[in-house]
């Protein structure tokens, strides 16, 4: 049960044999839970008192992070601290107008060395390694040099409210830079972390002074926890008894494409890529869980007085399975990353090219397979094509109530069509069976969204006014 070219521990190999799981699912799991046990008690013995208990919170976080990183990978984990050191030694030496620029440079290099290095030694392959947490590591490294550009340089008026957010006034200590980075509640599937957020953990600024009136309770990590190991618990479920029901690869077999009736090729994407989903929830759900575990992820009351443990949040599962529109889909999955996106790239890129550089900037960091991109191209027409329609139907179906709900549920059905059709190129990774697969559905989808993007406008004229609310 232990994949080729995987260089993690072999400690848990019996266990990953007498389950039915490789040994890397298992190592990853282990730890987490681990984690996951460790976390309250830094909560608990560990509180922000003093500089040298702030101190000992970043080395035992350090320690357990590393020691989770060799479990999981091995020798590898030394990109850990390569890559980090490299972008440490620019952030230092270069001059402030330069060091967001460079350090993403840098990293994207980095990455894609990695990348490609994957693709020629184990190509197709699911295997958990190095590359997840380094992706994770681009985002916190170019971000904290993006925030020392906006506080270091910029003035403060002609920055937008995330970059004044998360802008740094001063050059981090070595031991804030690299406990940010390789602290154990993200170094294995994040989420990403801003800088200034970590450090307002470490030093438990996160948490008000003063109970607000309007607060029910003061803020406790125990509820949003539970809650979460829940939903944990729920998807383990599902990956472990009904995801092996459906491989993948039965979509691609030529007798499935060739016999099966249209119906039932449809059917099968929706049904696989909706498995597949459960995989992220899993992985972005626990690690959720032990950052608010450890007191990180408080994020304030909402106009109830209810305590809100989002800040950290990288899904919202319900947004992605039940949104009713595509844009609402896209923004409910992998939060994270698109925050990340927006804040090193969108809006820092002349406005003429933000939205291909971000695009760019997103394929070089998930990597090289043509899926990637099919998946990537097809999501950029279906985007468009959603605006178009939107903007040339929404507002003709919003009265009375039960014709806007009508109007909801079908735009949900739709987005739920739209989301399983042009993500399994994702999950098989090859152009050509990608290609096959379309063919084979006659690309109903692609060819549905270009009549809504340029034929639909002539039949019923988009409303100008409601451009801004749809984008």
């Amino acid at each position: 049960m232990k994949p080729q070219n995987y260089h993690g521990s072999d400690l848990f190999l019996s266990l990953s044999t007498n389950i039915g799981l490789t040994v890397d699912l298992v190592n990853f799991v282990i730890c987490q839970l681990v984690a996951l046990c460790i976390a309250p008690l830094m909560y608990t013995f560990l509180p922000p008192k003093n500089q040298y208990f702030i101190l000992l919170r970043e080395i035992i976080g350090l320690i357990i992070g590393l020691s989770m990183a060799y479990i999981c990978f091995g020798y590898q984990m030394l990109h850990l601290i390569i890559l980090p050191s490299i972008c440490y030694v620019t952030l230092q030496t270069l001059s402030p107008n330069m060091i967001h620029k460079a350090v993403l440079l840098i990293c994207c290099v980095y990455l894609s060395l990695l990348h490609v290095y994957r693709q020629v030694y184990e190509y197709g392959s699911y295997t958990l390694d190095i590359t997840g947490p380094v992706m994770v590591m681009v985002q916190k490294l170019s971000a904290l040099a993006c925030g020392l550009h906006d506080g270091l340089l910029v003035d403060k008026k002609e920055l937008t409210d995330i970059q004044k957010r998360y802008m740094i006034r001063k050059k981090p200590t070595p031991m804030h830079y690299i406990s940010y980075l390789l602290t154990f509640q993200t170094i294995l599937a994040g989420p990403n972390a801003f800088f200034e957020d970590y450090m307002a953990y470490l030093d438990g600024s996160n948490f008000p002074k003063k109970i607000p009136k309007e607060a029910k309770s003061a803020p406790s990590p125990l509820i949003p926890v539970l809650k979460k190991i829940l939903i944990t618990f729920m998807c383990a479920f599902i990956i472990y008894f009904i995801v092996p029901m459906y491989p993948a690869s039965t979509l691609i077999d030529d007798e499935f494409l060739r016999n099966s009736p249209f119906y039932s090729k449809i059917w099968f994407i929706i049904v696989i890529t909706s498995l597949t989903r459960f995989k992220y929830y899993f992985a972005w759900t626990l690690a959720d869980a032990v950052c608010n575990a450890s007191g990180f992820g408080f994020s304030g009351y909402n106009e109830k007085g209810d305590q809100k443990w989002n800040l950290l949040d990288n899904i919202d599962i319900l947004g992605v399975e039940f949104g009713v529109n595509f844009r609402a889909t896209i923004d409910a999955w992998n939060k994270g990353t698109n925050l990340w996106l927006r804040y090193v790239m969108y809006e820092r890129a002349s406005p003429k090219y933000n939205t291909v550089m971000t695009y760019t900037l997103s394929a070089f960091w998930h990597g090289f397979y043509p899926g990637y991109y099919v998946t990537f191209l097809t999501g950029a027409l279906f985007t468009n094509s959603a605006r178009m329609v939107r903007r040339c139907l929404w507002h003709r179906f919003q009265q009375p109530k039960p014709v806007k709900l009508a109007y909801d549920i079908v735009t949900c059905f739709l987005t739920r069509l739209c989301l399983s059709y042009m993500t399994f190129s994702f999950i098989i990774l090859e152009f050509m069976p990608a290609i096959r697969v379309f063919w084979h559905i006659k690309f109903y989808l692609h060819i549905l969204a270009a009549l809504g993007l340029y034929v639909l406008p002539l039949i019923v004229p988009p409303v100008r006014s409601v451009k801004k609310k749809v984008q």
